[in-house]
């Protein structure tokens, strides 16, 4: 059957058709706009980075070479210089002079060589003394400045790296004032950390910045290491560009011929622009939300079966079968209101039979539990009463009788509830028979909260955890064995922990228990002729039924040091609720 289209449903399908259509051609209009201004935006700020970073450089190499002109026409280090012999005062009239600079650029390091003194040099960093190297004439620095025939030259690698991070260096002659010759050198090595530090710098939308010397060797890079090709550097000119991914900016130092290359990502420059995406989206949910309300108001009269028709269903989910909807006009929305109404009166009627038949199951359930588990610890009772009457034991004969008649009382009693008090008596009792029948074996202790002693449980709960712990844990114990029954309360709970200092389990067979107590919570029924014979899975299923949810169980056990059952049932105390009795 071909599904009706409503009125209210065509109008806001156009409705928000041209809201979005118009919405879209407003966003390509903007996107497009502010596309072009955005890259144009970064074409400019990449400049304006390759000029800083341009003027960052020639500030910090001018600096060098101020610092090392004023050294050079030092007259008291050009007379060094010339010196022939290495006189103390002179040491440390040096050492002076580079202890001044080294203290305010520790990012220099300052080294002098001598004319015709080809095996020495003298540095701040060797104290006041001559060191000994290796004749320097062979070295890249000194064939540089030599064949350079120049002032200065600056070296991007000297072949002197060592540990402190000193590689780049600039080589001065050191002239003598009076006579055109060369007395000596100063080499100023550049800490890499520092020349990092200060031509490097991460930049918001940047990907990368590149430094290469003039032969296009890599010196120094930040994020990415991009370049432009050698033909488009001009020295003193900043070339910008745009390539398929980033925006490019280039340029050379005047004073060091180094090649600079700053590439700024497209990607997040254009961030800005899906940011842009979302908050349209965000303005056509908004625009959406308010056309869907005016329109709701507008077509009230026509969805006001429809609206009858979701409370009515409100309430049915919420438990009300008594729900019934009256429709206001004859309309598509109607017919379903009246198979509405038909299906919540079916629904009312399996419901309580379901109920009914849940009741009369759960009656049979606890029925066959109780009749396993009344018998099983009777039988124990008679077989020690017979135990001891042969042999004589006529004392323990008539205490382990007295105990049976308070026992057979207790379970002659009709009901499925007690109190903690009375179920205690009864797990004294049996405990006793069982110290008399083990002959003293092992001694049992209560610690019990006076505050739960009124506090009404389900009938038969300790005694079969009390007897699996004797007979399982402690059945090869000779003596010195342990059962310890400690009940608490715990907020609205009760807490019960039964301890023994047996046998314990071993771990495989614990896991399967605790397997089995999972499986058997479901469907008690399929498991009761299988597990008759075990009090703990007895117990296990009789609580879940009582109490659902409310009840749970912990096993804990290591092998050779005892097990430890812990349930918790609600707290209800005598006179003010009754523990559901089958009875009733």
């Amino acid at each position: 059957m071909k599904r009706k289209k409503t009125l209210t449903g065509r109008f806001l399908k156009y409705l928000l058709s041209i809201i979005l259509l118009s919405n879209v051609l407003v966003f390509a209009c903007i996107y497009n706009i502010t596309g072009k201004n955005m890259t144009r935006q970064a074409l400019d700020r990449s400049r304006n980075l390759m000029e800083s970073n341009l003027n960052i450089m020639e500030q910090y190499f001018q600096g060098i070479d101020k610092l090392a002109w004023s050294v050079i026409y030092n007259k008291d280090v050009i007379r060094f210089m010339k010196s022939r012999t290495d006189k103390i005062s002179d040491l440390e009239l040096l050492y002076s002079v580079e202890s001044l600079y080294y203290n305010s650029r520790p990012d220099l390091r300052l080294t002098f060589y001598k004319e015709n003194h080809y095996m020495n040099s003298y540095s701040i960093m060797e104290g006041e003394r001559a060191a000994s190297v290796t004749d320097y004439r062979y070295t890249d620095w000194y064939q540089e400045i030599i064949w350079a025939d120049e002032d200065k030259v600056l070296l991007t690698d000297n072949g002197d790296r060592d540990d402190s991070g000193f590689i780049y260096s600039v080589v001065y002659r050191i002239e003598d004032v009076y006579e055109d010759k060369t007395v000596g050198y100063l080499k100023v090595d550049m800490d890499l950390n520092a020349l990092k530090e200060r031509f490097l710098h991460s930049y918001t939308n940047v990907a990368g910045v590149t430094i290469s010397d003039g032969e296009g060797n890599l010196l120094f890079w930040e994020g990415e290491a991009l370049s432009a090709p050698d033909e488009i550097y001009r020295k003193g000119e900043i070339l910008t560009y745009e390539t398929g991914e980033y925006i490019m900016s280039c340029s050379i130092s005047e004073s060091t011929g180094w090649k600079l290359c700053v590439a700024m990502s497209k990607d997040e420059i254009f961030a800005g622009q899906r940011t842009m995406v979302w908050m349209l989206i965000g303005i056509l949910v908004v625009i959406i939300f308010f056309t869907i309300l005016i329109s709701g108001k507008c077509f009230s009269i026509i969805t006001v079966n429809f609206k009858r028709l979701v409370e009515g269903m409100e309430l049915v989910k919420k438990g009300n079968l008594h729900a019934h909807v009256e429709a206001d006009t004859a309309d598509e929305i109607s017919v379903l209101i009246h198979e509405f109404n038909e299906m919540v009166g079916r629904v009312e009627e399996l419901v309580q039979t379901v109920e009914a038949k849940q009741i009369l199951l759960k009656e049979a359930e606890i029925k066959a539990l109780q009749q396993q588990i009344n018998p099983h610890f009777m039988n124990n009772i008679m077989e020690t009463i017979m135990g001891l009457a042969s042999e004589g034991m006529d004392d323990e004969v008539i205490q382990v009788s007295e105990c049976m008649s308070d026992m057979l009382r207790y379970n002659t009693r009709f009901e499925n509830s007690t109190t903690l008090r009375d179920e205690l008596e009864q797990v004294k009792n049996y405990v006793n028979v069982l110290k008399i029948r083990f002959e003293g074996r092992f001694e049992a202790y209560y610690d019990v909260d006076e505050e739960c002693m009124s506090c009404c449980m389900v009938k038969f709960t300790l005694q079969p955890l009390v007897e699996n712990a004797i007979s399982h844990g402690l059945s090869e114990v000779e003596k010195g064995g342990m059962i310890r029954i400690r009940v608490k309360k715990e907020k609205e709970q009760i807490s019960i922990m039964i301890f023994d200092n047996g046998a314990g389990m071993p771990e495989e067979v614990r896991r399967e228990l605790e397997q089995r107590l999972i499986q058997t919570a479901e469907r008690p029924l399929e498991y009761i002729d299988q597990y008759k014979s075990l009090g703990i899975l007895n117990v296990h299923l009789r609580l879940r039924m009582y109490y659902g949810e409310d009840y749970s169980i912990e096993l804990f056990s290591q092998e050779g040091k005892g097990t430890c059952f812990s349930i918790k049932i609600p707290f209800i105390k005598e006179g003010e609720a009754n523990v559901p009795d089958s009875d009733s």
